[in-house]
């Protein structure tokens, strides 16, 4: 899944989006996931907190084999900060 969405530098909330048979955002899966679990719609809300914080939610569609209506897997959670960033040494 590729996922994008459009935000000003100084946002603190952001959303991504992809949606199947997109070809700017577009979604693709294996043959199993296709056949068992098909991803329609991918949406993540990022929320960037004034004290270093960083929430999401995010909403993924399903298509599932036997149930009637498409299915909404969605998770949500905050982030802490622990500590500052540290460049990776390879990356030098």
């Amino acid at each position: 899944m590729l996922a994008k969405g459009h935000a000003a530098p100084d946002a603190t909330t952001f959303e991504v989006v992809a949606t199947r048979g997109s070809t700017e955002n577009g979604i693709c899966s294996t043959e199993f996931l296709e056949r068992a679990f098909r991803t329609d719609s991918f949406m993540m809300k990022v929320t960037v907190g004034a004290d270093g914080t960083w929430s999401y939610f995010e909403d993924t569609v399903l298509t599932i084999p036997g149930r009637a209506e498409p299915f909404h897997h969605t998770d949500r959670n905050i982030l802490h900060r622990i500590g500052p960033a540290k460049p990776n040494p390879l990356a030098r």
